[in-house]
């Protein structure tokens, strides 16, 4: 079995030492440094984390196998205080759909993929400052947009990509089903600022959805993942809208046109993703 179909069960079930020679190989393979590998807890749920270096950027092992993504409208049940907060949005918004279709439609579809194993980065990085002022120099000789070939362009010049639609959520959620990566429910307060729950590393070690303002690039140019821009939490549409933002399968079907249109796309997040040959 190659590295790339490492499997989440398959890595929790070998012992330190023989995942600590996984992660070696990795490694080797990969052309990035080893930087620490051990035991990682998110949430009540207990895993184990590898980070490697490589220019800079520290990357977490991301497993791989066939995995279950999206939301499940029929599984979803929610709570009194989501309702209670849903309700204060309709009203106020005119909002038509009741809640369950609401977020149905506003999340990715339950589905199961397969996914290689990769490494992919702790924290996304802003893509203008990504990539190096070369690039910058390119763009102002050629008189080209920053738009997402010039990201993917950029990107696989440093053997990197973003993450794909699927690799995002799964990178996200760590193996979660739930809304959340943490569950169903959502704390009390805004999505922004000191919130321990979203900014603490997930199970697999990576800062990621912590943020509504910063959604981050994807390999497709329509699909932002991580966040609405900040146009619920600006916009005071209240908890309920707020946090479905960073619910792991949330989908804005008009963020990534206001992205480019708006000339933003050197400012918006993306998250460098290695293969592992």
């Amino acid at each position: 079995m190659s590295h790339a179909d490492l499997t989440l069960s398959a890595w929790l079930d070998l012992s330190d030492e023989a995942a600590g020679r996984t992660a070696a190989a990795i490694a080797r393979s990969t052309e990035v440094r080893l930087a620490g590998m051990g035991p990682h807890a998110y949430v009540g749920r207990t895993g184990r984390v590898a980070f490697f270096d490589r220019d800079g950027i520290r990357y977490a092992l991301v497993p791989g196998g066939t995995v279950q993504l999206g939301h499940d409208a029929d599984r979803f049940v929610p709570s009194a205080r989501q309702l209670t907060d849903f309700t204060t949005a309709t009203a106020q918004y005119d909002l038509t759909r009741p809640l369950g279709r609401f977020v149905a439609e506003a999340t990715s579809p339950p589905r199961h993929v397969f996914l290689p194993a990769r490494l992919v980065a702790v924290r996304a990085e802003e893509a203008d400052a990504l990539l190096a002022a070369d690039d910058e120099a390119d763009l102002d000789d050629s008189d080209e947009e920053y738009d997402h070939a010039w990201l993917m362009a950029g990107l696989d010049r440093r053997g990197l990509r973003p993450p794909t639609p699927d690799e995002w959520e799964y990178a996200c959620a760590a193996g979660a089903t739930h809304l959340f990566r943490w569950g169903d429910e959502y704390p009390e307060g805004e999505p922004y600022g000191d919130v321990p729950l979203i900014q603490e590393p997930n199970l697999f070690g990576l800062v990621i959805g912590d943020d509504p303002y910063r959604a981050e690039f994807t390999t497709d140019p329509a699909v932002l993942c991580g966040g609405d821009g900040g146009a619920a939490l600006c916009g005071g549409y209240g908890r309920f809208l707020t946090w479905l933002t960073l619910a792991t399968a949330y989908r804005d079907p008009d963020l990534a046109e206001a992205v480019y249109d708006g000339g933003l796309t050197g400012e918006t997040p993306v998250r460098p993703v290695l293969e592992i040959p």
